[in-house]
């Protein structure tokens, strides 16, 4: 029988986190042996030191919001010291409340805790239950101090030419053990990563860090969320970002429920079949070699 929780899911982070945490600072228990923890210290302590050298530059280089920069700066300088809490319940943007990471049962957050990765522009990529502190670092963002240069340096590039070679490894990734470090395996991880469908949400911003290629391609499926607004009686498409980061946790939600109960998502098909379970609207588009997904929410607003 084949595994429960096979399913590999790509998210995109969000901005906004949960505050606090009760487990121990990076300073504390270090950044594992995985293969981005020496990258992850880098960036970290890049961020760190620029947004306390010089924090109007750093406000600009991170796009901090004027209403929340100080308080963004301050948990910047504070990454390597602040208490830190699981990868899934520190994000609370959007997507994340839309899935309600803590309202998972036990079976689906157990699915979660190996199938979820999140896109991070200060870790790359963050398994579920990996620790982080909190902190607000976008991948768009250039920082100084990377690669042993004064100069700022893209941290989509960065990361680009850090996980495209790992990412094998990194969605293979097994839940953490008791000290928090993280599993990986250690043998043939390009192959039998194919063996797993890679359902990938990840926004315009992320979708390239890393592009996905080789086995991982063959078997990804990249998805859109769209929305559907109805006006005069008809469907219209509309370029609504809120709904579509909901959709995107609605669907993520259904997927680790369906894999939970014993329906194993492995294709095209499944993802579009669990869309249609929590009424949503599926698309099948691209190829039968290269396939993508739409999937859409229809918003009544006089419902």
């Amino acid at each position: 029988m084949r595994e429960v929780g096979q399913v590999r899911i790509l998210l995109p982070p969000s901005e906004a986190k949960t505050g606090g945490g009760d487990g121990p600072s990076l300073r504390a228990a270090g950044f594992g042996h995985g293969p981005l923890a020496g990258a992850r210290a880098e960036v970290v302590r890049a961020v760190a030191a620029f947004c306390r050298a010089d924090p109007p530059a750093a406000v600009v280089a991170l796009r901090l919001p004027a209403s929340r920069a100080q308080a963004d700066l301050a948990a910047n300088v504070a990454m390597l010291d602040a208490p830190t809490m699981p990868a899934l319940d520190r994000f609370a943007g959007v997507l994340f409340q839309a899935l309600a990471p803590a309202a998972l049962p036990p079976a689906a957050r157990a699915v979660a805790d190996h199938a979820l990765f999140v896109s991070n522009g200060a870790f790359g990529l963050l398994g579920a239950t990996e620790p982080v502190p909190d902190h607000r670092v976008a991948m768009a963002a250039a920082i100084p101090g990377l690669d042993g240069r004064t100069a700022p340096t893209g941290l989509g590039a960065f990361w680009r030419a850090r996980l495209a070679p790992a990412l094998p490894d990194l969605l293979l990734a097994c839940a953490p053990d008791a000290a928090g470090a993280v599993a990986v395996a250690a043998v043939a991880a390009v192959d039998a990563v194919g063996e797993h469908l890679v359902v990938d949400l990840r926004s315009s911003d992320y979708a390239t860090v890393p592009s996905l290629s080789g086995p991982i391609r063959a078997g990804a499926l990249p998805v859109r969320a769209l929305t559907e607004k109805l006006v005069d009686g008809r469907w219209v498409r509309r370029p609504l970002s809120y709904q579509a980061k909901q959709t995107k946790g609605v669907l993520t939600r259904a997927l680790l429920l369906a894999e939970a109960a014993g329906r194993p998502v492995k294709t095209i098909d499944d993802v579009a079949e669990v869309a249609e379970s929590a009424d949503l609207v599926a698309e099948p588009r691209g190829t039968a070699t290269a396939p993508t997904l739409d999937v859409i929410a229809r918003w009544n607003p006089t419902a």
